[in-house]
């Protein structure tokens, strides 16, 4: 009997251990996301796991080609996309490459669509990693 309360015992203590462990990974599980570099301006915290298709209702307002720095909480690692619902559509943008060159500017590849940013990461300015104003969708993962 004495084993079986022993048994009980370990299974409750690990039980609570993996509900504290669950807890603290959904506590640190969140995206902070700003309109202005250095973090500042307008915010809202994206609480995870979250697979946003769209960016256009987050706590009420519209933060679709809005974001200027972010935060990614130390349990969450996101990517974020160009693009609504991830992806370019089948048939794609028109690709301007030829014109972007004339104006004297380096046009974007297709392969420059999506960012991950990992645990911990802050990106006091999305301009330098040329996603200024460019995030529409984005998936948010928590992590153990």
């Amino acid at each position: 009997m004495k084993t079986h309360a022993k048994m009980v015992a370990t299974l409750a203590a690990a039980l609570i251990c993996s509900i504290a462990t669950q807890a603290q990974a959904a506590e640190d599980c969140w995206l902070d996301i700003y309109d202005k570099t250095e973090f500042q301006g307008a915010h809202a915290r994206i609480q995870g796991p979250a697979d946003l298709p769209t960016l256009r209702q987050i706590d009420g307002a519209d933060w679709s080609n809005r974001i200027e720095s972010l935060v990614v909480g130390n349990k969450a690692r996101v990517t974020v996309f160009r693009q609504e619902n991830y992806r370019e559509e089948e048939q794609g943008p028109t690709y301007h490459g030829e014109a972007i060159k004339a104006w004297g500017e380096k046009p974007e590849s297709y392969s420059d669509q999506e960012m991950s940013f990992g645990p911990g990461k802050k990106e006091h300015h999305l301009g330098e990693l040329k996603f200024h104003q460019a995030i529409n969708s984005l998936i948010l993962r928590c992590q153990n």
